[in-house]
């Protein structure tokens, strides 16, 4: 139940890491470039932080 959890966590930060750089290429009036690179920074890491918990316990479930 646990790598569930942990893959759909992984699953959400990816998709703030794709807003962010959807936001990062949106032309608008407003400034949206800096909350965009802070929500693609922000996922990139709980991303990788999630997917680094999911293979750390599942190979260690296995053994």
């Amino acid at each position: 139940m646990f790598l569930v959890l942990i893959g759909a966590l992984a699953c959400i930060a990816a998709a703030v890491l794709t807003l962010g750089l959807r936001l990062m290429h949106t032309k608008t009036k407003i400034p949206v470039y800096p909350l965009g690179l802070a929500l693609a920074v922000v996922g990139g890491v709980a991303t990788v932080a999630f997917v680094a918990i999911f293979l750390v316990y599942g190979i260690s479930a296995l053994v």
